[in-house]
C-alpha cells in the first residue's frame, strides 16, 4: 500500500503541480518546495547541490550531507560531521560550536532524534543526565562498530565517564550545541529503538520542515486562475485558493476538491495500477486463507491420527468443539477458573448435567500434540480418589483441549495460598505455604526450592507457623526436619544420589509414626490430667 500512495503521488504531483521542480541533484530527487536554485522550489526551502551532492546550510559556516529526503513526511535526514583526526571533538565544533539552525527559515530538528553528546566537561556529571558505563551513548561508542577503538577510550574512559544522551529531541529546537565548558562532539539516533543492537541504529539528525504557506503576491498576474491575490490576517499578500480549490502545501498547487487535475492518460495508468495492486492484494488473501484453511485441516487429521494410534485412550471420549463451545457459554470469560502457562481453564456445563473443567494446552505443532495425547493415554487409565479423572480431549481447534472433571472445593494452590474455609494441617502439606516461584522474594531467593535449601540448618524459620504453632514440640520438629530432609534429598541433581520411590513412601511412613507417637503422648497427657 505504501508504493501506490507513492505511485499515484508521483503521478499527480507531476501532472497537476503549476509549481517548478528543481532538477535531481545527482541521484538524488529534490521535491517540491525544495529548492536548489532562485528559479525552483521555494526559495525560503533552500538548501545547496554541489558535486552532485545535496547539503543542509546551518549558521555559522556548517554545511551537513543530506543522506534521503522524504516528502511525504516532509522531512529530511543530514549526516553529522565528521571527527578530528585523534581526538573526541567533531568537525563543527571548532567552526560553529554545534549545529545552529536559522529560526526565521521553515526547518527545525525534529523530536525523533536521541541526541549522544562525547568529551563533556565535568561539571556536566552533576546533573541528572545518565552517565554512567550502562549509558546508551557507551553502547553507541563499543557496540555499534561507527567508532575507531582508539576514539571510544578518548570519548568515554573509566575514570570520567564523559558521554551522555538525550532522548527525543532537545529543549530547543533549532540548536545542537558544543561548547568548550560543556561538550564537544556529538552523534544522532533517529527513531532509537533500544531493544535492537546499535549496530542496527539509524544514525543521523532529522530535519522537518513546515507546511509550505500560500505563495507570496504583489498584483494577480502573480497568482494561478485557481487562487487570488489577497492580504492575509498578517498582512502579507497572498495567493488564496477559491472557494472551490483547497492549498495543497505538499505540491504547492491549488487543488479542486474531489476532482483530480490530472490528465486523462495519467488517470487512466492510475486505474490501471489501482486495479493490478487491488487483484494482487486480493490474490494474496485468497492464497494465504486457502493455505491457513488447508493446514488447520492438515494438522485436525493429523492428530486425528495421532488419537486412533494410541489404543490407551479408549476410555478418554473424543468431545467436538461445538459441544464445549456451548458447554462454556463460547469460551466465555466468567467462565475461567484459572490461568496459568498451559493456557486458561473454563467451567463447563454438559447435556446431561456433568460440570467439567475444559483445559486449553498452548502447543504450536504435531510433535507438541503428540505430548498432549501421551497425557491423555496415560491420564485416562488412572482412576483414584485423590487425582482428578480425565475423561477426554479434543483436537478440532488450533489448541488441543482437555475435559477433566470439575473439583468444587477448588485446587490445592487455592487451599495453599488463597483464603479457604479448609485449613490443611501438616499431616495432610509437605512445608512453608510459600508460592514455588515467586519475584518478590530477594532475587536469590525466588525459587522456593534454593530459598528453603539454603536455610535447610534453620528450617522452622520457613514453616508455616500455623501448621505447628509458635512452640511446636520436639515430635513435631523432629517430622519437620525429617520432612525437609528427605525432600531436599530428591532434589539432588544426580538422579543416583535421589531416593526411589519405595525409600520415599518409606521414610513418609517414618515421618508419619514420629507424629503418631506425638499424638499418643498427647492424648495419655490429657488422660492423666483428668
Amino acid at each position: 500500500m505504501t508504493f501506490l500512495f507513492f505511485l499515484i503521488s508521483f503521478f499527480f504531483f507531476y501532472s497537476s503541480s503549476s509549481q517548478k521542480i528543481c532538477p535531481n541533484c545527482g541521484l538524488q530527487k529534490v521535491p517540491y518546495p525544495l529548492s536548489t536554485n532562485p528559479n525552483c522550489g521555494n526559495p525560503d526551502y533552500t538548501i545547496k547541490c554541489q558535486n552532485q551532492k545535496l547539503y543542509f546550510n546551518a549558521l555559522n559556516g556548517t554545511s551537513y550531507l543530506v543522506l534521503k529526503i522524504n516528502p511525504q513526511t516532509q522531512k529530511l535526514v543530514i549526516q553529522t560531521q565528521p571527527w578530528l583526526p585523534n581526538q573526541c571533538i567533531t568537525q563543527d565544533f571548532p567552526v560553529s560550536e554545534g549545529l545552529w539552525l536559522n529560526q526565521s527559515l521553515p526547518f527545525n530538528i525534529s523530536s525523533q532524534n536521541t541526541i549522544f553528546i562525547f568529551n563533556c566537561s565535568p561539571r556536566l556529571l552533576v546533573s541528572p543526565l545518565n552517565c554512567t558505563r550502562s549509558s546508551l551513548c557507551h553502547e553507541y561508542l563499543e557496540n555499534s562498530g561507527r567508532v575507531d577503538p582508539a576514539r571510544v577510550l578518548q570519548c568515554a574512559n573509566t575514570i570520567n565517564p564523559c558521554c551522555t544522551f538525550i532522548a527525543g529531541g532537545l529543549p530547543s529546537a533549532y540548536k545542537i550545541r558544543l561548547h568548550s565548558s560543556g561538550c564537544r562532539a556529538f552523534r544522532s539516533i533517529i527513531n532509537l529503538e533500544k531493544e535492537k543492537p546499535a549496530k542496527e541504529w539509524e544514525e543521523g539528525v532529522e530535519i522537518q520542515w513546515a507546511p509550505q504557506p500560500e505563495p507570496v503576491c504583489k498584483t494577480q498576474t502573480d497568482c494561478s486562475g485557481e487562487s487570488k491575490c489577497e492580504i492575509t490576517e498578517k498582512g502579507i499578500s497572498r495567493c488564496i485558493c477559491n472557494r472551490r480549490y483547497c492549498w495543497d502545501h505538499v505540491l504547492g498547487v491549488c487543488s479542486k476538491k474531489g476532482i483530480s487535475k490530472t490528465g486523462f492518460p495519467v488517470k487512466i495508468s492510475i486505474g490501471v495500477v489501482l486495479f493490478f495492486v487491488a487483484a494482487v492484494v486480493m490474490a494474496t488473501v485468497t492464497i494465504r486463507k486457502s493455505r491457513k484453511i488447508r493446514q488447520k485441516a492438515e494438522v485436525a487429521k493429523k492428530r486425528e491420527e495421532l488419537f486412533k494410534s494410541n489404543t490407551g485412550m479408549k476410555s478418554a471420549r473424543m468431545f467436538t468443539l461445538k459441544e464445549l463451545k456451548t458447554s462454556t457459554n463460547g469460551f466465555s470469560k466468567d467462565r475461567i477458573l484459572g490461568i496459568g502457562g498451559f493456557g486458561e481453564v473454563y467451567k463447563g456445563n454438559l447435556p446431561d448435567g456433568t460440570i467439567i473443567a475444559v483445559k486449553s494446552a498452548k502447543v504450536g505443532n504435531i510433535k507438541s500434540t503428540q505430548q498432549v495425547l501421551n497425557e491423555v493415554a496415560i491420564l485416562s487409565q488412572v482412576n483414584h480418589k485423590n487425582l482428578v479423572q480425565l475423561l477426554g480431549c479434543c483436537i478440532e481447534g488450533e489448541q488441543p483441549l482437555m475435559i477433566y472433571e470439575f473439583i468444587s472445593k477448588g485446587t490445592l494452590y487455592h487451599h495453599l495460598h488463597k483464603e479457604s474455609s479448609n485449613f490443611l494441617n501438616w499431616q495432610l502439606r509437605v512445608l512453608t505455604t510459600k508460592r514455588a516461584i515467586d519475584f518478590e522474594r530477594g532475587e536469590e531467593d525466588v525459587n522456593l526450592a534454593v530459598y528453603v535449601a539454603q536455610r535447610a540448618d534453620l528450617v522452622m524459620e520457613v514453616v508455616d507457623r500455623r501448621l505447628v504453632g509458635e512452640e511446636p514440640p520436639d515430635p513435631v520438629v523432629v517430622s519437620v526436619k525429617m520432612f525437609c530432609k528427605l525432600a531436599l534429598a530428591c532434589l539432588r541433581e544426580k538422579k543416583g544420589d535421589r531416593p526411589n520411590m519405595k525409600e520415599v513412601v518409606q521414610e513418609l511412613q517414618s515421618i508419619i509414626d514420629v507424629l503418631n507417637q506425638e499424638e499418643v503422648s498427647s492424648e495419655t497427657s490429657v488422660v492423666s490430667a483428668g
